[in-house]
């Protein structure tokens, strides 16, 4: 695999910036077979349906529609591919897990092709686990956070919709989700794309999965 890493100014660069990453929408795919060449870092965007994952695409490139947003659950049935800061990383917004709205069939499909791509993908890196702030974790958000982990990959958990807590309220929820999922410290960060709160926090994120190192698969 030809794969080029991020350099360590970048990643000291990202950890310190409070703006808008330069992104652009580069594919969509519906199998891991349709996807750029994985030779540049990959962060996948995993949640539940809803959860937020194109509101914070869009946050976080500075712009309205690179990723389109509805309000129906499970619409993004697609792999969609984003390159930032001009190619050195890549994020993937991944289809909605759980989603209610989809025939069986889909569903199934849909499992199968992402246990595909993130054990066959060798430039993923890590993950960013969305969740609703307001929603109590259960039984599938860990089984399938440890599965990432199992599997050698960063995960960073972003907890959205969050401009209703306080401050008190949002410190007790991040320490309960750190040990309801097994995440280790610091990797829990609290966002609004309303009020355009946490991309600071998010940033930094990024930039503490981008210093994983490519498994071996």
């Amino acid at each position: 695999m030809n794969y080029t890493p991020v350099s360590d100014e970048f990643v000291h660069q990202l950890m310190l910036r409070k703006f808008p990453l330069r992104m652009e929408f580069v594919t969509s795919a519906s199998k891991i077979e349709e996807l750029p060449a994985d030779d540049v870092p990959e962060l996948a965007i995993v949640g539940r349906s809803n959860v937020g994952k194109s509101s914070l695409l869009n946050f976080l490139a500075g712009q309205k529609q690179l990723a389109r947003v509805s309000s129906t659950p499970g619409r993004t049935q697609l792999m969609n591919v984003f390159s930032a800061e001009r190619g050195v990383f890549r994020l993937v917004d991944l289809p909605g897990y759980g989603f209610a709205f989809s025939p069986r069939e889909t569903q199934a499909h849909w499992a199968d092709a992402m246990r595909v791509f993130f054990e066959r993908r060798k430039s993923l890196l890590g993950i960013l686990f969305l969740m609703d702030v307001r929603r109590e974790v259960n039984e599938e958000d860990t089984n399938l956070v440890q599965w990432f982990l199992q599997r050698e990959l960063g995960v960073l958990l972003v907890l959205t919709k969050c401009d209703k807590f306080t401050k008190a309220q949002l410190g007790l929820v991040i320490r309960q989700r750190n040990q309801q999922l097994g995440l280790p410290p610091g990797m829990v960060v609290t966002t609004s794309t309303l009020q355009k709160l946490g991309l600071p926090e998010v940033m930094s994120g990024l930039a503490g999965l981008l210093q994983n190192e490519p498994r071996s698969l």
